[in-house]
């Protein structure tokens, strides 16, 4: 499967911040995988319409922030970030909209699919009394707080917490706590929607309730519900910007050019400028 990259002018008053990043969000999206090398610099530079130095400064940036690694004599290579300089990425892109904010929540809600789905359903099979009035209690807290939007996400992330703890298996706590920043922000942005607070809530008292009754496979479903209808209601509160698809091969009619035909097979950079294709 080929796809083309697209990119737009970047405004000059931060020319390489809004190089760093767009090429970022392709990263993110997929458009350029793990292990692909970028472009050359002049390339990126024709690509962007800017100079070589504002390119150095934006791969510099993506270095930093862990997304890219350079070799010497060779070129810059993406590189798969740690728990906590991927975190920065995806907060970034939700917080701000980019070509990869619609990523960013399908793979953060499968993650949390994942590891929450199993966590209730294991609650409701292993969870102890004081386990159980832990989850009641941090659902009695977003009862109250749905007026107040800081004790409503921390009373909506200890619900969360209580309840992967109840399932004794610390590997679930594990896994889910390097992403609690990112649901942090996730229940900000669905926290102003009213109807968004009402069917939380009503969807929390259906995972406590089952999980209170020791319903296994209801505390799953419930779950799962939930964390889906959380998916479709924090990607379209996200405001994003409107995607240009350029064909391949093709001139960007702002300026840009095909960024994809400087990319070899399965995303690796063609230094010879031939045509090659990126896997989205």
């Amino acid at each position: 499967m080929t796809a083309s990259l697209e990119v737009s002018p970047p405004n000059r008053a931060v020319l390489f911040e809004q190089v760093a990043s767009q090429l970022e969000g392709l990263i993110l999206a997929g458009k350029i995988e793990v292990g692909a090398k970028l472009p050359p610099e002049g390339v990126l530079a024709s690509q962007f319409g800017v100079s070589r130095p504002v390119v150095r400064e934006a791969l510099a940036q993506l270095r930093e922030r862990g997304l890219t690694e350079t070799v010497n004599g060779s070129g810059t290579y993406v590189r798969r970030p740690d728990s906590e300089g991927l975190t920065d990425v995806l907060l970034r892109h939700l917080r701000f909209g980019s070509l990869a904010a619609p990523q960013a929540i399908e793979s953060l809600y499968e993650a949390r699919i994942a590891v929450e789905v199993m966590a209730a359903k294991l609650a409701a099979a292993r969870g102890h009394d004081s386990d159980i009035r832990l989850i009641s209690s941090r659902l009695e807290e977003m009862k109250a707080a749905h007026i107040d939007p800081v004790a409503w996400i921390e009373a909506d992330m200890g619900f969360h917490m209580a309840v992967v703890d109840a399932a004794h298996n610390p590997f679930l706590g594990a896994f889910l706590t390097p992403l609690t920043r990112i649901i942090e922000q996730s229940m900000s942005e669905s926290w102003r929607d009213p109807q968004a607070r009402h069917s939380g809530l009503m969807a929390h008292s259906a995972i406590c309730n089952a999980i209170v009754n020791r319903q296994e496979d209801a505390a799953a479903k419930a779950m799962l519900d939930h964390l889906e209808d959380s998916k479709e209601r924090l990607a379209s509160v996200l405001v994003l910007p409107v995607s240009r698809h350029v064909p391949q091969g093709q001139a960007d009619p702002l300026g840009q050019g095909d960024l994809s035909a400087h990319m070899g097979p399965s995303g690796q950079a063609d230094p010879s400028g031939q045509t090659g294709q990126v896997r989205g």
